[in-house]
Formats: structure tokens, sequence, C-alpha cells
């Protein structure tokens, strides 16, 4: 009784961990809306709606979205191409 407590309490730990936000976008889309709520964040760029649509484009084809140089810059490939 007491160790399957325990085994559960561990479980219950392990999904309290927090996912990294790259881990979380497995699709385009997903970035897209990532981006759209950065451009609604102060001080983004006249040009940010218009940069989220192009990274859309481009990530429908290649399946890899290329972030800002803002938040790192980081390339996320293997992404859904919806």
């Amino acid at each position: 009784m007491i160790r399957t407590l325990v085994a559960c309490g561990f479980v219950l730990a392990l999904l309290a961990i927090p996912v990294p936000e790259a881990w979380a976008q497995t699709s385009c889309a997903a970035w897209n809306a990532k981006c759209k709520g950065r451009c609604k964040e102060a001080g983004a760029p006249a040009g940010c709606p218009s940069y989220c649509a192009r990274q859309m484009s481009a990530c429908k084809t290649s399946g890899c979205w290329q972030e800002g140089t803002v938040y790192g810059g980081a390339k996320h490939c293997k992404l859904k191409k919806s």
C-alpha cells in the first residue's frame, strides 16, 4: 500500500515538471499562434503580423519554423505542416 502511494506520488511529481515551450509546439499552426501572441506584446514591431504570415507560409513548405532573433533565433523542424 505504501509502495503504491509513493509510486503514485512520484508519477504526479513528474507530471508537474514544466515542459519547455519549444517541446509543446509540434506544428506550424502552433508556432503561428505563438508568433501572433508575441505580436500582441508591448514593443512588438509594426510588421510583426506579416512576419508571422511569411513564417507560416515557409513552415507549410519546409516543416521548419525559425524564431526571430529577439527570441533566440532557434530553428524548429519536423513540424506538422498545418
